[in-house]
């Protein structure tokens, strides 16, 4: 029998599900137990890791969604702390880039470059926390519209685990799907 160990982006994911699309108490024992793990599993430097994508850059993401859905605010100290995070690994054109080899080494490991899915990710991380555009958001979102057609290797490059360390998963559509799902957020939570 296969058998995963919990994951921050599949508990991430799924307290983003039930706190957003279901009526469960947020007060719920198994929501205080997943937030509590959540929490617990941060890393040092505010980030997360995961099992499924890559990785830290995904891991924070899915925290942070999951956190916030099931009512934990943006001055919660996990939630600072992987702000500071997200803001300090951005790129200096404005996207983010996370290298595979982040989860055989167990630290952030820059990819050198932004690609569209990263940056998709860490900037929804920051909308989903702000109240406001940031400087950081701002320049987040001038990459994904100024280098929406990328044609290189870096939209070829693998977002996904198939299994850490082995190989890795390349997702065609990731490209689009992100980047559009985080500027339609983008537009709607800010009015632009």
């Amino acid at each position: 029998m296969l058998l995963d160990a919990s994951s921050v982006d599949l508990t991430g994911r799924t307290l983003d599900f039930l706190g957003n699309y279901t009526s469960i108490d947020k007060d719920d024992q198994q929501i205080k137990k997943a937030i509590k793990w959540l929490v617990n599993h941060q890393e040092d430097d505010g980030s997360w890791n995961c099992r499924w994508g890559i990785y830290y850059i995904y891991g924070t993401w899915t925290a942070i969604i999951g956190l916030m859905a099931v009512g934990i605010r943006p001055n919660h100290p996990s939630i600072t702390r992987a702000k500071k995070w997200i803001e300090h690994t951005q790129n200096v054109d404005g996207g983010w880039g996370e290298s595979c080899n982040s989860d055989k080494i167990k630290k952030y490991i820059p990819l050198g470059v932004s690609t569209l899915t990263h940056t998709a990710w860490a900037l929804d991380s920051l909308i989903t926390i702000a109240d406001e555009v940031t400087p950081s958001i701002q320049k987040g979102i001038n990459f994904l519209i100024n280098h929406a057609d990328i044609k290189d290797w870096r939209s070829s490059y693998p977002k996904g685990q198939g299994m850490g360390g082995e190989f890795y998963i390349h997702y065609h559509s990731y490209d689009y799907i992100w980047p559009l799902f985080t500027l339609v957020k983008y537009l709607k939570k800010f009015n632009k």
